[in-house]
């Protein structure tokens, strides 16, 4: 079975607008941001074939056309987008299958309500997809609300397509030290510091300073410390308290 996660992309479009009028910034807004790396070609591009799909809207017009939805309903800010990810064990499955499991779990979850770009990303020895999910709703223009309930079921929902593949169960390393840790990533096991460093590959390559950094960081999902007055920089994902010191990561 997969791993799966789920977290609010908060922010007005603002910035999205000024960075589409200046192809010169350096900073993305929240949802562009999260588009652009779902669609970033270096991680879903395998000889010369693209994993990248919309559901309920064309790949290469997903942004226009969210925002034209969330303009239409007059909500352009706050909760703007989701963005999840469903990952799988290291040789489970192929790239294909991946990404044929991501957009059968984008519909079973999001139905014909709300728009979701599905990218499988293949730069990383594990195969994982990500969601993003348009937060208004195509035709009631209500909002998603993502509750606990709305997690447990994406969870659910993923573990039935799982079933029916025959596919195993991803075991989570729960050890707390960096041993645990290393000998789960040797074993080819999915974790958490894995989706860290490429967020964090991803902020760097994507910002200008630390607070832009900071910025690109959170529209991933993850905040970060970086106070100069403490001994470590951190990092954690915005539904945990439990920070993880980023010497750690390697």
């Amino acid at each position: 079975m997969a791993t799966t996660k789920i977290w609010a992309i908060k922010d007005s479009l603002s910035r999205v607008l000024q960075y589409a009028a200046n192809p010169d910034k350096t900073v993305l807004s929240d949802l562009k941001a999260v588009l652009h790396y779902a669609e970033n070609s270096d991680k879903t591009v395998n000889e010369e074939t693209c994993f990248v799909t919309g559901v309920n809207c064309n790949a290469d017009t997903a942004f226009k056309e969210m925002l034209a939805v969330q303009e239409r309903f007059g909500k352009t800010g706050r909760n703007v987008a989701y963005h999840a990810y469903q990952s799988f064990k290291t040789g489970e499955v192929t790239p294909e299958l991946c990404h044929q499991l991501g957009i059968e779990l984008a519909k079973r979850m999001w139905g014909s309500d709300h728009q979701v770009l599905v990218s499988t990303h293949l730069n990383t020895g594990t195969l994982h997809n990500h969601f993003v999910i348009n937060s208004i709703n195509m035709w009631t223009g209500r909002k998603f609300n993502c509750n606990e309930g709305e997690y447990w079921r994406f969870r659910g929902l993923s573990d039935e397509l799982c079933f029916e593949y025959g596919l195993m169960l991803i075991k989570n390393p729960k050890g707390k030290t960096p041993r645990s840790i290393y000998f789960a990533e040797k074993n080819e096991e999915s974790t958490t510091f894995n989706l860290m460093r490429e967020a964090i590959d991803f902020g760097i390559e994507h910002s200008y300073s630390i607070s832009s950094f900071d910025r690109v960081m959170k529209s991933q999902g993850y905040v970060v410390n970086t106070n100069p007055r403490r001994r470590y920089w951190t990092i954690r994902s915005v539904n945990s308290n439990k920070a993880v010191r980023m010497y750690r990561l390697g």
